[in-house]
């Protein structure tokens, strides 16, 4: 039994590496340079916008790239008009939507939905936001605003504060960030903290490692002196530590995101961090870029705006161009090819583990069977292949063998991808067929 296949488009910044991120940024600065030689590059074809979530600068800047390279738009901006309204199933709606354009841009409430819209449509699916989940082309924004002034985002110490937990930008900045090279500290708003769970997958991924840093700004931020800080593993310190408990002494940049309220976020006892402007006179932010997704609310103060450190208009500036570069890579990749994309596997429904654990999740909506995905190398951990939330898995099979171990067997991770087979218990297994060990 095989897995089924990987799905087509971007999906969330898990699937970018640095060799695709190198090529993106030529590309990039390209179309900045020489905006005249891509004008009529798409013409004749057609890409839909679907949001069914509030949008001002992600959809005009998605829409801005379609027309400046010569395509058509087709446009959904208010999912009280679109037939979910009716009972419409998202997997229906992306049937009808794939059959009337070359790509769709989606942005959606739940977590995990461009990849089931993915699977409903032969062509190509790019998330413009989904839940909680992710924000990859935001992230593709944020990293060249940062490449444009640096070259190379090696290490650059990039300081991620705000909330964390329900963030999607902050989400998928990680992984850009690490996959780039640079050293991350992380700066949660009170009880805003993302799960463990993601974290690890993140520094699995990029072989970073995490370790404790210090500065007593953070306190006035997060309540602690002390944050976590991901950097390469092996890296030598220099001056950037002094103390017993190392402490930061600057920061290259710095990137805020606002308390996500539409998603329950709340700030613990009123407080959330934010920068204040006495705060940028302190030797840690002396050349501290400062960089927001937007909209903002208190976090950043107005008077930040004239700042030679604020960048946040300059990100939105850069939306529109960042998004004919990834126009191009997809719709013509004959004329300006970009690297292939890490694959995400569209994930295999069969199994005894139950609902998604997420409330947030695109299967609970939907009503469909949660497909799992298999990651991990020192151990199996089995997520769901639309939400990255993990699922309760406690013995695993080999299809082959018909055997079944406890998860943290070294034999598990011996077993092949297609050949795995997960368990909640091991009488689910043994009902299976399955025979214990050996």
């Amino acid at each position: 039994m095989a897995l089924l296949p990987v799905l087509e488009g971007l999906h969330s910044a898990e699937s970018f590496h640095k060799a695709f991120l190198g090529a993106f940024f030529e590309r990039a600065r390209e179309i900045e340079t020489h905006p005249a030689s891509f004008e009529n590059a798409l013409q004749g074809r057609i890409i839909a916008t679907v949001f069914e979530e509030a949008s001002t600068r992600t959809r005009l800047s998605f829409e801005a790239a379609a027309h400046r390279l010569g395509a058509q738009v087709i446009s959904v901006a208010d999912s009280k008009s679109t037939s979910h309204a009716k009972g419409e199933s998202l997997l229906d709606a992306a049937r009808m939507v794939g059959s009337y354009a070359d790509l769709i841009v989606w942005r959606h409430p739940r977590d995990g939905a461009t990849r089931v819209i993915s699977q409903a449509t032969n062509i190509p699916v790019v998330n413009a936001g989904d839940g909680r989940l992710g924000h990859p082309t935001q992230t593709l924004v944020d990293l060249y605003t940062l490449h444009r002034e640096w070259g190379s985002l090696e290490g650059k110490t990039v300081g991620v504060m705000g909330d964390l937990r329900n963030g999607r930008t902050a989400r998928s900045l990680l992984w850009g960030l690490t996959l780039a090279g640079a050293r991350v500290v992380l700066l949660p708003a009170p009880g805003l903290d993302w799960e463990v769970g993601f974290e690890t997958r993140v520094l699995e991924r990029s072989g970073l490692r995490c370790r404790e840093v210090a500065h007593p700004l953070f306190k006035e931020w997060t309540g602690s002196e002390r944050a976590r800080l991901l950097e390469p593993k092996g890296l030598l310190q220099g001056s950037l530590f002094r103390d017993q408990v190392p402490r930061v002494d600057r920061l290259d940049a710095l990137y805020l995101t606002r308390l996500q309220v539409e998603r329950g976020a709340e700030a613990s006892k009123g407080a959330y961090p934010g920068i204040r402007m006495r705060q940028m006179k302190d030797p840690l932010l002396e050349e501290c870029l400062v960089l927001h997704p937007l909209p903002r609310l208190a976090e950043v103060p107005v008077e930040l705006d004239e700042d030679p450190r604020a960048r946040y208009f300059e990100q939105a500036r850069m939306g529109p161009l960042v998004r004919q570069a990834l126009f191009l890579g997809m719709l013509r990749p004959d004329s300006w090819p970009l690297p292939d994309l890490a694959p995400m596997p569209s994930g295999n429904p069969e199994h005894r583990l139950g609902p998604c654990p997420n409330k947030g999740c695109i299967t609970l909506q939907e009503g469909i069977r949660v497909p799992w995905r298999v990651c991990g190398r020192k151990n199996r951990h089995f997520l769901c292949a639309y939400c990255d939330s993990k699922l309760m898995a406690e013995y695993v099979g080999c299809h082959s063998s018909k055997r079944v171990h406890p998860i943290h067997s070294q034999e598990v991770m011996k077993i092949r991808p297609e050949n795995l087979c997960p368990f909640i218990s091991r009488d689910d297994a043994l009902q299976d067929g399955y025979q214990w060990g050996g």
